[in-house]
């Protein structure tokens, strides 16, 4: 089981004390938290602290002193439960670390097995993250501040490159951006409720960008060669690789509570998998070691050279677990669940690319009313209809079919403009244009099975001529039946 973690930049900060004095009131908020007392308060002004308490949970702290300043502290702390687990968590805030000589804090929380057989839950992001940025302490992601509270794009140039830099994964470095998009004029899948609590949840995790309308989509469609999310599609954007994944409701995803936890379950998944360039608890503790043995190697005495190494013993052990830890993680996150392995994403993968995000889902529904409407004459059984019935209920029509329906209509508007405009539409949806001579013919994609070819005429054509091209491209697509 993957640890979750994440990385961030916050703001400069010459107080040492300030950092413990957060990492003190988290602690105290616990619930059951035995660790700190009055007595064992006064020990955490030390560079190296150690405090147990009589129920086996510990707090570790541990700073980095470098010349005349302090250049990193960390702490881990273990809590054991009644299951025969410790949830572990560590954070460590690294001096000068981001971009610009930002500070940069990076938290991992791990549920480590105490006992045989116990079972072990996924972490969640601790609530320290919150108190953090509650707290002002949220530095800049490059375009974006490091909040909880969602970014509301405004529709002008600068709110539209802004939208494409989140598109393309230019537009932060630490944490990813999950772009919702909008569903008409200030309205998408998610209430405007769910978009903070949303953010809320996030915060830390990734940056929540909210766009304005559905006009805006067409413009950053066109900026962007439709590669943005669009008509209540919610994209989870990876810094430098762009939108990799689209949530919608469909399938798996039936309404909009399950649309939000999808997300940030997701988002959670893919902060946690990302490059580490903050340090980890066992790497502050490796730093900090090799300093103290080159400071005082003339005066330890052979006990306390002996305890020294024994703590690089005991740092290379807990590095040696979580490396291991990592490797037998790595194939059962890969593989997945088996109500996964029926997701839409894996459906894809098995069956080939999609002319539009959604289509899969939609094709089955359509699927499953056809077969209804001739179940009495092919003798369904009463199983197989009731299943059926809960598809087409519960399956609705995926927004981007509406979008592609709406698209066609817009680029046959304008006899002067049909050729360029369908050219640049459907290269969107799976084609790709072969020839261009008086006709343009445009041929699907391999993958792109049961797509016949196009052929687009160069010279104008009257309103009628438009209006019967558009249901011939529809009809070739197959999404004329889909949205009954």
């Amino acid at each position: 089981m993957l640890p979750f973690s994440t990385e961030f930049p916050v703001i400069p900060s010459d107080n040492r004390a300030a950092f413990v004095a957060e990492v003190v009131a988290w602690i105290r908020g616990m619930q059951h938290q035995t660790v700190l007392s009055s007595k064992s308060e006064a020990e955490l002004d030390g560079a190296n602290v150690h405090v147990r308490s009589n129920t086996g949970e510990e707090l570790r702290m541990r700073e980095l002193r470098t010349g005349d300043g302090w250049t990193a502290i960390g702490i881990r702390h273990d809590l054991p439960d009644d299951l025969g687990r410790v949830w572990r968590t560590e954070c460590v805030l690294k001096r000068g670390a981001a971009e610009a000589g930002q500070d940069l804090v990076r938290l991992r929380t791990q549920c480590i097995a105490a006992t045989p057989g116990a079972r072990l839950d996924t972490p969640r992001k601790p609530y320290l993250i919150k108190a953090l940025l509650k707290n002002g302490w949220g530095g800049r992601d490059q375009q974006f501040n490091v909040t909880d509270q969602p970014v509301w794009i405004e529709n002008n140039d600068a709110g539209l490159a802004s939208a494409k830099s989140v598109t393309l994964g230019e537009a932060a470095k630490w944490l990813p951006s999950v772009y919702v998009s909008a569903t008409g004029v200030s309205s998408w899948l998610l209430s405007q409720r769910e978009i903070e609590k949303l953010a809320y949840d996030l915060g830390g995790v990734a940056h929540v960008v909210v766009e304005p309308d559905r006009a805006f989509s067409f413009l950053l469609r066109d900026k962007t060669e439709g590669r943005n999310a669009y008509g209540g599609t919610v994209g989870l954007s990876v810094p430098g690789q762009g939108i990799v994944r689209r949530y919608y409701l469909g399938w798996q995803i039936e309404d909009s509570k399950e649309l939000a936890a999808a997300i940030v379950a997701a988002t959670s998944n893919v902060r946690s998998q990302m490059p580490a360039f903050g340090w980890d608890w066992t790497e502050l503790q490796e730093q900090a070691l090799r300093v103290q043995r080159e400071r005082e190697k003339d005066s330890l005495t052979e006990a306390e050279w002996n305890q020294l190494h024994q703590e690089q013993v005991d740092n290379l052990q807990d590095r040696i677990r979580e490396l291991e830890q990592q490797l037998s993680a790595s194939p059962a996150a890969s593989l997945g669940t088996d109500e996964a392995e029926f997701s839409t994403d894996n459906l894809v993968k098995r069956v080939g690319p999609e002319v539009y995000a959604g289509e899969i889902s939609d094709r089955l529904r359509f699927a499953a009313k056809t077969t209804l409407s001739v179940a009495e004459q092919i003798g369904l059984d009463a199983r197989s209809k009731a299943i059926l019935r809960r598809v087409v209920e519960r399956l609705p029509a995926s927004p981007a079919l509406a979008e592609l329906s709406k698209d066609l209509e817009r680029a046959t508007k304008d006899p002067k403009r049909v050729a360029s405009e369908l050219t640049s539409l459907l290269a969107r949806h799976g084609y790709s244009e072969k020839s261009d001579n008086k006709h343009i013919r445009l041929e699907a994609n391999k993958g792109f099975d049961g797509l016949d070819a196009i052929t687009l005429p160069k010279t104008p054509s009257e309103n009628r001529g438009l209006k019967n091209l558009r249901k011939q491209i529809a009809r070739t697509l197959g999404i004329t039946k889909l949205d009954d």
